[in-house]
């Protein structure tokens, strides 16, 4: 696996036509720790993720991993992402979940069905779920359901969009248990007092 990525913002701005949502944004996220971006809503923090990924690209300023610039292909091979609404189609639990490991950057990933279940329940994810069809289950179920894909793909880069927002504390507290270790780096938007307080570094966004 490369080395672990430190993610800095320098001055950057992005915006679309009629929206400014970015000005001269500035802010570093160290390897191996937990930060966190907090504001409004509007205030960019989605927006971020996206930029990070390469899904768009900052007017002004640069992104840079590990004091040279992103390049977004080889960034995302080593990235998971969690967005805020997860949508990954149409088919069972168990399909969404095989899915991702089918890329070949995934493929040396692919879990056992042993380290799936084992996962699976320390997610308080019931088994029987897997052969439902994940549109049919709750945003908190099919929040867990991207958690736990994020901690199989096992990559080195973290991404996450308001995590918790849909889980109560038991199940946030599962959640913490089982991915904030420091063999990754970990970027997650929150407005949630409980995840935000497990954050090693906190960025304020205007």
């Amino acid at each position: 696996m490369p080395s672990l990525p430190e993610i800095t913002f320098q001055a950057v701005s992005f915006g679309f036509e009629d929206e400014q949502i970015l000005q001269r944004c500035s802010f570093r996220a160290p390897a191996a720790q937990h930060t966190i971006l907090k504001g409004e809503s509007g205030s960019g923090k989605s927006t971020i993720l996206q930029l990070i990924l390469g899904y768009y690209q900052p007017q002004v300023g640069q992104i840079m991993v590990n004091n040279n610039p992103r390049q977004p292909r080889d960034l995302r091979k080593q990235s998971s992402w969690l967005p805020q609404d997860l949508d990954i189609g149409d088919g069972s639990v168990r399909d969404v979940m095989a899915t991702p490991f089918d890329f070949a950057a995934n493929t040396s990933q692919k879990p056992s069905v042993t380290t799936q279940q084992e996962v699976w329940q320390k997610l308080g994810l019931e088994l029987g779920l897997l052969d439902k069809k994940f549109r049919n289950l709750s945003t908190g179920q099919r929040q867990r359901v991207g958690l736990a894909l994020c901690h199989l793909l096992d990559k080195s880069l973290v991404l996450l969009d308001e995590p918790t927002s849909s889980l109560d504390r038991a199940s946030k507290q599962k959640v913490a248990e089982l991915l904030l270790d420091h063999n990754r780096t970990i970027i997650s938007t929150s407005h949630d007092p409980f995840w935000v307080d497990l954050g090693d570094n906190l960025i304020e966004l205007d």
